[in-house]
């Protein structure tokens, strides 16, 4: 999305300029917002935005505990296994051990960073709601 609008008028000016908006089932807290006379970009995708970063950031949350549940998954069986690695360790510390390895690779580290990464995009995102919202409360 880059913010223009499909029906802006030759000049650039949105329709909505100077006027009320609230997309369809819209979070009260950030909407509606006045758009200002003369506006040249839609306003209505900041929330739509943030529910996209947050969805990808939860996705990247579910890989991260499937990974790390894998890790620990293929240790208890190794154990299982008679490695002599793992030989003298308690189930709790072979659990602690996938963990660990899991953390320390490069996928739980990309994935964590990934999901950090989108979490900042969407609080961003709803910052910037927010501060039109309060400065359109502020024109009233």
């Amino acid at each position: 999305m880059t913010g223009t609008c499909p029906f802006a008028r030759r000049n650039g000016v949105v329709p909505c300029a100077g006027q009320l908006i609230s997309p369809p089932d819209a979070d009260h807290r950030f909407w509606p917002l006045t758009v200002p006379p003369n506006h040249r970009y839609c306003e209505l995708g900041w929330n739509s935005l943030a529910l996209a970063c947050l969805a990808e950031a939860e996705d990247c949350r579910n890989k991260w505990q499937a990974g790390a549940e894998s890790e620990t998954r293929r240790v208890l069986a190794r154990a299982a296994g008679g490695d002599p690695r793992y030989a003298k360790m308690t189930t709790a510390e072979l659990r602690t051990t996938g963990l660990w390895r899991w953390r320390l690779s490069t996928s739980a580290i990309q994935l964590q960073k990934a999901e950090e990464k989108q979490r900042e995009r969407a609080r961003v995102y709803l910052d910037f709601a927010e501060f039109r919202r309060l400065s359109t409360l502020q024109l009233r």
